[in-house]
């Protein structure tokens, strides 16, 4: 009885390992269906019983809102990034970049004292400033033209996980309650261990997207006017660079909008640098002290530097998806020694 025992767990093992090898391919796109589940779970419930209790129809309604208000922007501001992207690299390659004026720009503003420093930065001389710069451009550039080659090839790939997580979606918000009951009878947890664990879960997905995508959309957004009203080219591209920054805790848009600031300096436009430096500290660093107490309230606030790690953690091993992974883990990770702390073993 116990070598059939043995042998079911293995087999069971085995099947689950292969279970997941299977369905890999498409986990951010189950990632992205659980996450919407979660975030419009509860607006599917109003609006079903506003409907009299039609749940599919409520649901189908629900997946139309997520596609308008979130997809479909998202595929745009895509579109145009990339274009600007394109465009930028172009310029660079036929010479529209005037790194010439740029690099005489930096060497005559350079005080005497930071000389050895530009010399061990491969910055000390003309030649070697153009090469450096030219060197680390064109590579930062063809990364860029490099990535947007690859999303167009791939595009039927992203269309297929596109549906995937639409249509995971509907089921889930349909019968996300049944679907979690069914995972709670089968876990082998006790139910109050698998409840903590789940609210966890959903706690930390909502504070994720809330306090970190939406305020990054915001800081981004900003950004973006705010260079576009300077009079900066690629507005677009740097909003979005901003927003892809702020994703990542404590070191955020002043990434992208501080060595901006350095460009305008070095080739002259003082009085567009001063006005970027002054709305960057006290226009776009402070969208987040403004929107996340509004937009997380209460709900799960980890250490920043438990945080911080697990975002970057996540983002190596899972991109862009580790911005949720991440957290997720850490979030995880503390409730279970947390439960295991206030449940372990009494002493004999």
């Amino acid at each position: 009885m116990r070598r059939q025992g043995f042998t079911f767990g293995l087999l069971a093992a085995v099947i689950s390992l292969a279970f997941l090898w299977v369905i890999a391919p498409y986990s951010g796109a189950i990632l992205w269906s659980v996450i919407f589940a979660i975030l419009f779970t509860g607006r599917r419930e109003r609006l079903s019983a506003r409907l009299g209790g039609r749940d599919g129809l409520a649901s189908f309604l629900m997946v139309l809102l997520i596609i308008l208000v979130i997809i479909l922007p998202s595929v745009l501001l895509a579109s145009l990034v990339l274009a600007e992207a394109v465009q930028v690299y172009q310029n660079a390659r036929s010479g529209g970049a005037d790194l010439n004026g740029f690099v005489e720009n930096l060497l005559a503003a350079v005080p005497g004292w930071a000389q050895p420093l530009m010399h061990r930065l491969g910055l000390g001389s003309r030649p070697e400033a153009l090469a450096t710069i030219s060197s680390a451009v064109s590579g930062a550039l063809s990364s860029i033209a490099s990535s947007a080659l690859n999303i167009g090839q791939s595009v039927l790939t992203l269309v297929l996980a596109f549906c995937v997580s639409l249509y995971l979606t509907f089921f889930l918000l349909r019968d996300g309650s049944s679907v979690v009951e069914a995972m709670a009878r089968t876990a082998p947890l006790d139910r109050e261990v698998f409840d903590a664990l789940a609210r966890q879960f959903a706690s930390v997905i909502r504070a994720t997207i809330k306090g970190s995508l939406v305020v990054a959309l915001a800081q981004g957004l900003t950004g973006g006017v705010i260079v576009a009203l300077l009079g900066i080219s690629s507005a677009p591209l740097w909003g979005t660079l901003m927003a892809a920054m702020s994703l990542i805790p404590e070191l955020g848009a002043p990434i992208v909008w501080i060595p901006l600031t350095l460009y305008l300096l070095v080739t002259g436009s003082v009085a567009k640098a001063l006005i970027l430096a002054a709305c960057g500290v006290f226009v776009i660093g402070t969208v987040d002290n403004f929107l996340r107490p509004i937009l997380v309230g209460r709900e799960t606030r980890m250490p920043d530097p438990l945080v911080l790690v697990s975002t970057l953690g996540g983002i190596a091993v899972a991109g862009f998806n580790g911005l949720i992974v991440g957290p997720v883990i850490a979030a995880l990770f503390l409730t279970v020694w947390t439960l295991s702390r206030r449940e372990g073993p009494s002493p004999s």
